[in-house]
């Protein structure tokens, strides 16, 4: 009975401890993590990618804007050109770290890295109003989005501008890794070789024979006889054949 209670008991407080842990879980902010890339505007060349994250546990600092710097919250940026190379800033490094959801307007503004300093400002238009208390979720990101603007500017490099063509956003990942291009199209195989005509058969060898030949023909065939009856029979007849 006692092994009973017990064993009652221990699951008891293994449940109770699941649901702190869920609760606990459940309380904090969720990081939504934005992939976009594009191609180089007005006097800039190339092609450029990026993500940024951001958690949505973040109070806001007035209407409409939240200001990461400082904060415990994750915030990261990173983005590559063909010019820069890849450039990555998290926390501290990619202060300050300003979003800004004004009706249907996100603003992203941050430091990466901080030397040399290179201002990133990211501009998309959402489908939706998005709300003046929260960071808004993934549903606001629209995957072909129109208007939508990459800018750097400062550091060691000339300003650069773009136009984001694709956006994609997954929630829960707070370590950033830009979108890997597209895998490259298998090669063609070889052009089959032409069809050759099949090998002449080798030649087939005919044997013939000449014909067996005659046997002798006897005008007078032969006539068994003693040696006296053919002597008298030569004399007697010498133009008959014995």
């Amino acid at each position: 009975m006692a092994k009973s209670m017990m064993g009652l008991w221990s699951r008891f407080l293994l449940t109770i401890l699941l649901i702190v842990a869920t609760n606990r879980a459940g309380a904090a902010g969720t990081v939504v993590t934005v992939f976009f890339n594009g191609t180089a505007s007005g006097s800039s060349t190339g092609t450029f990618s990026g993500a940024f994250a951001y958690d949505q546990s973040q109070p806001d600092a007035s209407p409409f804007t939240f200001n990461f710097t400082g904060s415990a919250s994750t915030h990261t940026v990173e983005h590559r050109t063909d010019l820069t190379g890849n450039q990555t800033g998290s926390g501290s490094r990619c202060e300050p770290f300003t979003i800004t959801t004004s009706g249907n307007t996100f603003i992203l503004v941050a430091i990466v890295p901080q030397s040399p300093a290179t201002k990133v400002t990211i501009v998309v238009p959402t489908t939706v109003a998005m709300s003046a208390a929260s960071l808004p979720d993934c549903s606001v990101f629209p995957s072909s989005p129109t208007n939508s603007t990459f800018t750097l500017s400062g550091g060691s490099t000339p300003p650069f501008m773009g136009t984001i063509t694709a956006i994609s956003c997954r929630p829960g990942t707070p370590v950033l890794a830009p979108p890997a291009p597209p895998p490259s199209p298998p090669p063609c195989p070889p052009p089959s070789p032409p069809p050759y005509p099949p090998p002449s058969p080798p030649p087939c060898y005919v044997y013939t024979y000449p014909a067996p030949a005659p046997c002798p023909a006897y005008a007078c065939p032969p006539r068994p006889a003693c040696c006296l009856t053919r002597l008298f029979a030569r004399r007697s007849h010498r133009n008959s054949c014995w």
